[in-house]
Formats: C-alpha cells, structure tokens, sequence
C-alpha cells in the first residue's frame, strides 16, 4: 500500500487522476490532495508520502518552485511531474530540479503507469524524447538549442504567462511580485530573445508553443 500526493489545483483533474490510477494500477494505493503548493508543503511535512504528482501551474506559486523546495528538503521523496505543458518545454528543467519524471497530461496512460511504477522503485524514468533533450541540453550543441532553453525558470514562467495575454499587473499580482520587478523580467527576456515589441514576444511564444 502506497500513498501518494496529488497537487493539482482543479478537483475535477485530480479526481479524474485518482480515477485512473485506480484502473491501470495494479498496487493498492491511497491518496490525499493539495490544491495549491504551499498546501502540498505542509502535508508532506505532517505525513510521508511514497510519491508525489505534482502540476506545475499552481495558483500560489510556480510548481517549479515547490519542486525545488520539496526536493531540497525530502531529497529521497520520488516527485513526478504531471503538466499540460509540452515535454520540450519544461522536462529538462523538471528533471533537473529533482523530478524523477515527467508526464504530460495528454500522453498514454501506460506511459504515466511505467513512470510511477519506476519512481515507486526508487527510480527515474524519462521518455525517448526526453532522452534527447536531456542529451542536446548537455551537449556541444548549445547553440543550436531555442534562445527561450536559456531563460531562467522566472523568466520562463513570465514568458508564458505573456503568450496568455496577461497584462504587467496581472502577472505582478500573480506572481505576488512588484510590476517593476516584472517590467525587469519582461527587458531581460526581450535581451535574451533578441526581440524588441511585447507583439514579437508573443508571436515568438506562438511559434515556439509556449502556452500556458
């Protein structure tokens, strides 16, 4: 019997999560939920959990975040991501923050079976594609990678929150940040990008599927 955390702010995903978990696994599971990250904290500091599924879009902060925190203070605590967003966009920062897996929410459910199966057996578990990633992030091919692999973890997270058409204040209230410190984020993705108009910024998000 294992137990598990599910951190998913929208109850319909998480009971639909249990659901299917219930079907396709073979193991006996118990599971509790969290709807916001700092929720997730506190639980797993009040009870130990075998696993944990964590989405990455929160409403009180980025799952990127819990991620680390959760990691850096339960370091042998497998944490599995489970995301609307692409492989491409945010495995390799997952994985390399602690996750031991990451699942996008459209994929076969075999493929989230094998990932918890594997973190259950204290190992990682990562796609073919994520393989490649991983590779081409570590290779002597950097430059050939998109400009948006170098934005940091904020500035990513700004980024897509600007390709939702979100405003400077609506992302400082968000973020729960200042819309100085978020005009700071926007001049610094822009240098990063190499573009210049908030209008380029979002065709660019286009073009590269960075959506929320």
């Amino acid at each position: 019997m294992k137990n598990i955390l599910i951190v998913e702010d929208h109850i319909i995903v998480r009971q639909g999560v249990i659901r299917v978990l219930h079907d396709i696994m073979e193991q006996v599971l118990l599971f509790d939920e969290a709807s916001d990250g700092q929720q997730a904290i506190k639980m797993v500091n009040a009870k130990k959990y075998d696993l944990v599924l964590l989405d990455l879009s929160l409403p009180d902060q980025n799952g990127l975040d819990v991620l680390k925190q959760l990691h850096q203070q339960f370091p042998q605590l497998p944490i599995i991501i489970l995301s609307t967003y692409p492989e491409e966009q945010y495995a390799v920062r997952s994985l390399r923050a602690g996750a031991v897996g990451y699942v996008n929410k459209g994929c076969p459910t075999g493929v989230l079976k094998e990932t918890i199966e594997k973190a259950l057996e204290g190992k990682k578990y990562v796609t073919s594609l994520q393989a490649d990633l991983l590779l081409e992030a570590i290779g002597d091919h950097k430059s050939d990678l998109p400009l948006h692999n170098f934005l940091s973890d904020r500035e990513l997270q700004f980024t897509c929150m600007v390709s939702s058409g979100k405003t400077l204040t609506q992302i400082a209230q968000e973020l729960g940040i200042s819309v100085k410190t978020v005009s700071t984020y926007r001049t610094r993705v822009l240098e990063k990008l190499h573009l210049k108009t908030n209008a380029e910024l979002f065709n660019y998000c286009i073009q590269n599927k960075l959506t929320m």
